[in-house]
This record gives C-alpha cells, sequence and structure tokens, in this order.
C-alpha cells in the first residue's frame, strides 16, 4: 500500500530540498544536465538498478547532454511516497556523478 500525496507533506519537503523536480498531472519530472552521453548512460544505470530494487520504475528518456525523469505511480494514477523516495535516490546518484539538475 502506498500514501497519495498532494502538494503538502512529503512532497513539500522534497521541493524544499530538491527543487528541481516539478509537479503536473500527477507526475513528478526533473531534467539533469548529463554534459555527454555517457555519463547520462551511467545516471541511467544507476537509477535502474534502484528502480529495479524497489519495484517502482520512473519513465526516462536519456539524450546527448540530459536526462529527464518523470515519476508517478501508474497503479493509482498519482505522486505517492514510492514517486517521492525514488526522486530522493535519483538525486542522491546525481550527486554522485556531479550531474546538476534544472531548476
Amino acid at each position: 500500500m502506498c500514501a497519495i500525496l498532494r502538494q503538502d507533506g512529503a512532497m513539500n519537503s522534497l521541493f524544499d530540498v530538491s527543487p528541481h523536480w516539478s509537479s503536473a498531472n500527477a507526475k513528478l519530472t526533473a531534467h539533469f544536465n548529463t554534459g555527454k552521453f555517457s555519463t547520462g548512460m551511467k545516471f541511467v544505470n544507476l537509477i535502474a538498478d534502484s528502480a529495479e530494487e524497489a519495484n517502482h520504475h520512473p519513465d526516462i528518456l536519456l539524450t546527448y547532454g540530459f536526462v529527464e525523469i518523470t515519476l508517478t505511480s501508474h497503479d493509482v494514477g498519482e505522486i505517492t511516497d514510492r514517486d517521492v523516495a525514488l526522486a530522493k535516490v535519483i538525486d542522491a546518484h546525481a550527486k554522485t556523478l556531479a550531474i546538476s539538475a534544472e531548476a
């Protein structure tokens, strides 16, 4: 079971710490500037490993120079605590690889 989140509580704490995440249409989205494709691929692979471990899978767009991540809980059609938790893990991966995010 997961908790559906609105613009309060855990979701606001995510925005306070990570203002590059935005919320629209029951989805969280962030854009990360990777600088080059190979760094983006490393980032995506880290995200994929974490997503498998959490059994919660984001939509990922990998292009030269940036990665776009979209999180939603498809089973409930809303943003849930699972999305916020994975967003925080993704931010940690970005920090590990010295990847910046667009605010």
